[in-house]
């Protein structure tokens, strides 16, 4: 079962997004994708299974000193929001079953030892597409030559704070089913393949407006 999904999205509850569930499932179901993954800064999503025949993945983004780590399929998180070494937070990622991914690794990637380093930490996956790299057309030929050429599990996704720019990147993973499980396991097995293009500079102006709007909104 080949399903569509954009597996780095924000909501509110990342404050920094203007993006509702609602508004997200709406744009995915417009995008003709099958589910995503919220992946909330410093702390899960409470929200899993399917909202409106969307599926959606619950997860977070973690910040640690060596960058930025997806954790996909986790509900719960006992750590405070916050830098976290990096080895803590895949510990407990581990015990908890999830899925990790190194969030828009550009420009590590550079490095041809950067991409050797990550699978010898455990790491799941490298997101190889994020549509909001700023240097989307160089950091995706290096993240998917590096990637590929080293056998490494790749996912996409648009890292959306604002509802358009939903589904700009995503990943299409053969699952055995339309179930959170089945998803991280062909993950897992590298049975996935990426498509995106950048939501550019003015979806980062757009997302500075909306969110003072917002913020001056619920100030009144």
């Amino acid at each position: 079962m080949r399903l569509k999904l954009d597996l780095h999205v924000h909501t509110r509850l990342s404050l920094d997004s203007v993006i509702t569930l609602d508004e997200a499932v709406e744009e995915a179901k417009a995008k003709g994708l099958h589910g995503l993954a919220l992946t909330e800064h410093g702390r899960p999503s409470k929200v899993k299974g399917f909202v409106k025949d969307i599926l959606i993945i619950p997860g977070l983004e973690e910040t640690t000193p060596l960058g930025h780590i997806l954790v996909l399929g986790i509900d719960r998180w006992r750590f405070k929001p916050g830098r976290k070494p990096l080895d803590t937070v895949l510990e407990e990622a581990k015990r908890l079953g999830a899925v990790t991914v190194f969030a828009h690794p550009f420009p590590r990637t550079l490095m041809t030892s950067f991409m050797s380093w990550v699978s010898g930490l455990g790491l799941d996956a490298v997101e190889v597409l994020n549509s909001g790299d700023l240097f989307f057309p160089i950091s995706s030929r290096v993240n998917l030559s590096l990637a590929s050429r080293l056998g490494i599990p790749m996912t996409a996704g648009s890292d959306s704070h604002i509802p358009r720019t939903i589904g700009y990147a995503y990943t299409v993973v053969d699952a055995e089913s339309m179930s959170v499980d089945d998803v991280l396991e062909a993950i897992r097995k590298g049975r996935t393949e990426v498509y995106g293009r950048r939501s550019g500079l003015k979806a980062r102006v757009e997302k500075i407006v909306l969110r003072r709007r917002l913020s001056r909104a619920s100030r009144l």
